[in-house]
């Protein structure tokens, strides 16, 4: 009985573990400066990098606008509360094929957003894409400097 309940109480450990990891690896991406990755998809109908900073609902219902004249079904926007945070949207060219990485850096009279790149694999895309990527950040007023 004793070899039994060892057993069971070994099998329960494990358990609990395992399922702490998979519910730690669904939370969305959040670096350590509160920039939070809300979308990241792989057309967005712009032909050049564009950079847009929306800090109301008639500004991102516009931009999905946008995204979603190809869609169908569109997608949704999310539900972003403006009191306290505003969007940063990053529409990535024609040439590009991966998404684009922020850090997002406070100095004194500025946000800087840096942009950084994972290392790429050797292997291009031959597929036309247009990424886009909808980062959270918390509400400033302070003025936003994007570093390439």
């Amino acid at each position: 009985m004793f070899k039994y309940s060892i057993c069971l109480l070994s099998l329960m450990g494990i358990q609990l573990n395992s399922c702490k990891s998979m519910s730690q690896s669904n939370l969305q991406e959040v670096n350590n400066n509160s920039l939070e990755l809300v979308l990241n998809e792989n057309y967005s109908g712009f032909d050049q990098e564009e950079y847009f900073l929306i800090k109301n609902q008639k500004e991102l219902d516009d931009f999905y606008g946008k995204i979603n004249r190809t869609r169908k079904p569109g997608l949704t926007p999310p539900s972003i509360n403006f009191n306290s945070d505003m969007i940063l949207v990053w529409c990535g060219d024609s040439k590009v094929s991966n998404f684009a990485s922020f850090e997002l850096n406070e100095k004194d009279d500025f946000l800087e957003i840096s942009e950084y790149k994972p290392k790429t694999s050797k292997e291009e895309s031959l597929f036309i894409v247009s990424p886009f990527s909808v980062y959270k950040l918390p509400i400033s007023n302070k003025s936003l400097k994007i570093v390439k």
